[in-house]
């Protein structure tokens, strides 16, 4: 065979093999592993509400799947970016994550994003600027909406933490002087901490937010997309996502250590 027909023939071999390499044949998803009752950390694994809605589409769909753990929230998203997991479930859509992420239309679950403060130290919260000249608290690499986190980026002192449990430990000594968080997970740590009378949120939400799934844009599980789009929207309209909400929040009741029970 001469030169010519060889590489022919190899270019040929290999145009034919990128549509099975193209395919997407497992899922990988990950999410932050310090946001409960959507999810979080369980040893090696993540578990959690999202995980539990994305595990029963996935296997509707007759399509393998894996939770896995890979590290702190920044290392998810990274991870996402470089290819590395197929998915990110239940997060919020930002522009720097669209970059990256694909989201779908419809939410996973509501979300909405509150201001927490110790009972003992009240503060006035109505509009961002309330919060202007207090130091403030979140978790590394969240997210609260383009309008707050614009805002917040020039004019607010906002220390990040690699927990939410850090956060409101150095709310609790005075350190800072509130904590933006989702509503249901700042709740779900403060009553597992036991720390539910001494700190609360505050009754105006930072945003009425909702979380959406993103699948990698580098990733060949993309084109299952429309599917979880319209299988979310049905768990949405059915009660489904609220009745999994509930039931992990007291999963992670129950998976509290005996001496952090309140």
């Amino acid at each position: 065979m001469s030169r010519g027909r060889w590489l022919v023939g190899l270019v040929s071999l290999m145009v034919w093999l990128m549509p099975a390499a193209a395919q997407c044949t497992r899922v990988v998803f990950s999410a932050n592993p310090d946001y409960p009752p959507y999810h979080w950390a369980d040893g090696d694994r993540i578990v959690g509400a999202s995980v539990a809605l994305t595990g029963r589409i996935l296997d509707e769909l007759g399509v393998r799947w894996e939770a896995r753990f890979v590290g702190p929230w920044p290392r998810v998203l990274k991870s996402a970016e470089y290819g590395e997991i197929d998915l990110v479930v239940s997060l919020k859509p930002t522009p720097d994550r669209e970059a990256y992420l694909d989201f779908t239309r419809a939410p996973a679950f509501p979300n909405p994003m509150a201001v927490f403060v110790a009972r003992a130290r009240p503060l006035k919260f109505e509009v961002p600027e309330d919060l202007v000249g207090k130091r403030g608290g979140r978790s590394a690499g969240d997210r609260f909406g383009d309008s707050f986190d614009r805002f917040a980026e020039k004019f607010l002192t906002i220390e990040d933490a690699d927990s939410l449990a850090v956060n409101f430990n150095k709310l609790a000594a005075g350190r800072i002087d509130y904590v933006v968080t989702g509503l249901y997970t700042g709740r779900a740590q403060l009553l597992r901490a036991g720390q539910a009378e001494r700190i609360v949120p505050l009754p105006r939400p930072v945003n009425e937010g909702f979380i959406h799934h993103g699948f990698a844009r580098r990733s060949p599980c993309r084109s299952l997309l429309a599917a979880i789009d319209a299988r979310l929207a049905a768990a949405q309209r059915s009660g489904l996502a609220a009745r999994l909400l509930e039931e992990a929040l007291q999963q992670w009741q129950r998976s509290a250590p005996k001496e952090a029970r309140p």
